[in-house]
């Protein structure tokens, strides 16, 4: 299993992915995480751990859409 690396106070290094904490929703209050590779977005998860999950399905060729 790979490391969680915190670059920045919103900036994650999970398996060769970076993972971007957004601003709090104003309304909802939800804490959302933006997926990228390469500078390519791959999605948003509203938990660090379900973003990593999501990064797991990706690198074992898993649809990560489940």
């Amino acid at each position: 299993m790979s490391a969680l690396f915190q670059l920045s106070k919103h900036s994650f290094v999970y398996r060769g992915f970076t993972i971007h904490k957004c601003p709090r929703n104003a309304i909802t209050m939800k804490t959302a995480y933006s997926v990228l590779n390469d500078g390519n977005y791959l999605g948003r998860d509203f938990a660090l751990a379900e973003a990593m999950k999501t990064i797991d399905k990706l690198k074992s060729g898993e649809s990560y859409e489940n």
